[in-house]
This record gives structure tokens, C-alpha cells and sequence, in this order.
């Protein structure tokens, strides 16, 4: 390609030449923008590829707006009620705050309500519990997430994270009890296993562990288990009405927020869309997308001040053939044209080398199977390989290369030939 242009464009012809006459010092300038470029694809698909996987996992595993209720903070004490302009006294001599349950009122018909609502994909009831796990002389506190195992499934596709065992044994038994995958490994129990189920309110039951689920998400692993809604209602010794969370998952989760905020006004509950509930790791997200910028761009930084000092080098050594290419005929911007040209040609031949070298390492890197269960559980590493990233990176790295080479152009421009001529 760059031959047929030097054959059809004198100007370019030039520059080529200027390039290939320093071969060492172009190179080295070529992989400074290649390696820039590779760190680029590598860093960032690295960095969005854990962030996408978290996120889907998010969305596959929990709700896009949790409904639920929350005993209101700043509720006024007995004694605020009272007149204290009045002229008799009040003595109080046992203040108790009021137990309010979390329970939601009227559930059935929210429920049945939302799922009319064409925005909505299913919903699902749900049931908190605060448990202590017993399994021999081990005891772990957590909490069993009463549930509809088939609305559960359907919402949430249960049985893609099940790890051993049989979701539906969950619906048909009565004393059934499914263990996240770190909850069971701390407990130390298996499949067909008993346990004992201890509540907040003093509830004990025996149940039989049917099945390990693992969504990936370590932290929620090691403390939940799934039972039935009405085994959940069991331990908190409460009537078969008894909710405290609706689930709902959405057909397009970015109208969560909205949604959220419609449905508790509507609900007169309090509402939490999925990045509500996850925003302090949205801001780790942040952070560390600022940093992995900043690395990129410094080493680009790097490359394009590689590409300034081999410019100028170059100019210094061709001070007679610019006054040459003046005295013939060329304009100041001719000149500049050819010292840009030059730079345009490092950054695409680095660019394009860059891609292909940080998509074979995302590659390699990616197919070696690793064993992580940090933040989320993984078997390989993720990278985000959007074609978007790569025209960026592209895109970035001819922009870097164009600005360094642009003040080398310009001083090339205001050469005067009749002052090199003097000077020779």
C-alpha cells in the first residue's frame, strides 16, 4: 500500500524515504505506538471484561428493582408527642419504640398488579431470613431466602447455577434446603446432607440439603440458601401472607431507575433498582477506569515524545533536502506535509501492529484456565474484545502521533533555505 502511494504522491514518496533512511529510529518509534496501543486493548478489554461479567451475573442472579419495606429512621419519640407548653407534667417511665414488621402489605395484589405492566418480565415474592447454619459442631450465620422456585427460576434461571443437585426438589419437598456454593464448603455439608435451620425468633428445622447453587459472586455465596416461601414463613413463625421483598426483572434494565421510583410512589414502599444496590462497586468501576486511562495515555505520551525526537533528529539531517525541495518549488506546507506524513505512517503501521498484538495476548492470556474466587468466581479471564475498543485504541493513538509530529512539521515549515545555503 505505501509503495503505491509513493509511486502516485511525491510528497509521501518523500517522507517514506526520510523513514526508511532511519530504519532503527523509526522502528523504535513504530513500538512505542504498538506497545501503547497493545497495553490499551489488553488493560482496558481486561479491566470492562471484569466489569461486564459482573454485571451479567448481577443481572442474571439477583433483581432490577427490589420492593421492600424500612422502618422509618426519624419517626418522632413518645415524648416529641407531647405539649411541652402544657402546665401539667407527663412522666415516662418506660419508653419502647414500635416494632414495625417489614412485611408488605397488600403483596398479592402489587404483584399481580406489576406483572400487567409491559415493561416487566416476571416478578417474584420473597421472603429474608436472618438464620444461624448449624452442620455438626460448625454453625455459620447467614440467611435463607424463602422463595417461588418456579418464579425464582424463571426470573433468575436458577438451574444455569446449579452446581450439583435438583432445583425442583426444592418445590416437592418439604423440608428442602439449596446452599450457596461457599456456604456449603464452610459448613462442610453435601448433597442429601441434614442441617439445622435456626431463626431470629427462636425457630429450629431440619432440613435436607437438595442442591449447591454458585452464582459467582463470592461474597453472596457464602451466605445464602435457598427454601421455600412457606418453610422461610415457618422460621419467622409468621401467617402464610407474610412477604417482606418483590422481585421484579425488567425486559430493559436501564429503565430500572425510573421504573424504581414509579413503582414506590405508587406502592407507598421503598424501592432499590440494581445499581442502587451495587453502587459501591460501580464506584471501585470508576476508579479503576481513571487509572487504567492514565496508564494508557502516559505510555502514549511516552510513544509521542519518542516520535518528536526522531522528527527533529531527522530535520537536523535533512537541512540541506529541505532547502532543496524549497528552492524547486515547495511550499512551507508541502514541507510540513511531508514531515506529518511521516509521523501519520509510524502511528498507523504501530496502530494496526498494536491490534494485532494486544488481541493475540487477550487471547493467549484469556484461554489459560485460572481458578479465582476473589470478588466473583472465574475459570478464565475475561477481556471485552467490542470492536468499538479497538477503533479507539486506533483512533487514540494516531491522534497522539499526529500532535508529535505536528510541532516537528511546523519547525520544518519555517526553514529558511537561503540561511542553510549560507551556513554550507
Amino acid at each position: 500500500m505505501f509503495k503505491k502511494l509513493a509511486k502516485q504522491n511525491p510528497t509521501f514518496r518523500i517522507a517514506l524515504t526520510h523513514l526508511l533512511g532511519k530504519r532503527r529510529q523509526t522502528l523504535v518509534a513504530m513500538l512505542g505506538v504498538t506497545f501503547g496501543i497493545a497495553v490499551f486493548i489488553f488493560q482496558a478489554g481486561l479491566i470492562m471484561g471484569f466489569q461486564t461479567t459482573f454485571i451479567d451475573r448481577t443481572i442474571n442472579t439477583t433483581a432490577n428493582i427490589r420492593l421492600f419495606n424500612e422502618a422509618d429512621k426519624n419517626r418522632r419519640s413518645l415524648v416529641e408527642e407531647f405539649d411541652t407548653a402544657a402546665s401539667h407534667w407527663t412522666v415516662v417511665y418506660s419508653q419502647k419504640p414500635k416494632e414495625v414488621e417489614p412485611k408488605i402489605k397488600n403483596a398479592s395484589y402489587i404483584i399481580h398488579d406489576i406483572e400487567r405492566n409491559p415493561d416487566v418480565a416476571g416478578v417474584s415474592p420473597f421472603l429474608a431470613a436472618q438464620v444461624i447454619f448449624r452442620s455438626g459442631i460448625t454453625q455459620k450465620a447467614g440467611h435463607a431466602d424463602g422463595v417461588d422456585v418456579r418464579s425464582e427460576d424463571k426470573l433468575f434461571d436458577m438451574k444455569q447455577y446449579m452446581k450439583e443437585g435438583d432445583l425442583l426438589k426444592l418445590e416437592t419437598m418439604s423440608n428442602a434446603i439449596i446452599l450457596g456454593s461457599g456456604l456449603a464448603a464452610d459448613l462442610g455439608a453435601k448433597i442429601n446432607d441434614n442441617i439445622t435451620v435456626v431463626s431470629q425468633k427462636g425457630v429450629s428445622l431440619s432440613l435436607k440439603v437438595v442442591g449447591i447453587h454458585e452464582s459467582g459472586l463470592t461474597e453472596i455465596d457464602k451466605v445464602r440458601a435457598y427454601v421455600k416461601i412457606n418453610t422461610a414463613q415457618k422460621l419467622l413463625n409468621t401467617d402464610a401472607n407474610y412477604i417482606t421483598d418483590i422481585n421484579i426483572k425488567l425486559r430493559n434494565i436501564d429503565k430500572a431507575e425510573e421504573l424504581a421510583k414509579d413503582f414506590q410512589r405508587k406502592y407507598n414502599c421503598k424501592s432499590e433498582d440494581w445499581k442502587q444496590a451495587n453502587a459501591n462497586i460501580f464506584g471501585i468501576f470508576k476508579v479503576q477506569n481513571m487509572v487504567t486511562y492514565l496508564v494508557i495515555i502516559s505510555i502514549l505520551i511516552v510513544s509521542g515524545f519518542g516520535i518528536f525526537n526522531i522528527q527533529m533528529m531527522i530535520i537536523y539531517e535533512k537541512m540541506g533536502d529541505i532547502a532543496i525541495l524549497k528552492a524547486i518549488g515547495y511550499k512551507d506546507r508541502d514541507i510540513k506535509k511531508i514531515f506529518l506524513t511521516e509521523s501519520i505512517v509510524i502511528g498507523i503501521t504501530g496502530g494496526l501492529l498494536g491490534l494485532l498484538l494486544g488481541y493475540i495476548v487477550s487471547v493467549i492470556i484469556g484461554s489459560i484456565p485460572i481458578n479465582v474466587n476473589g470478588f466473583i468466581s472465574v475459570n478464565h479471564l475475561t477481556f471485552n474484545r467490542d470492536p468499538i475498543l479497538f477503533v479507539l485504541a486506533f483512533v487514540f493513538g494516531i491522534i497522539a502521533t499526529s500532535i508529535a509530529g505536528y510541532l516537528p512539521a511546523r519547525k520544518a515549515a519555517k526553514v529558511d533555505p537561503v540561511d542553510i545555503i549560507r551556513g554550507k
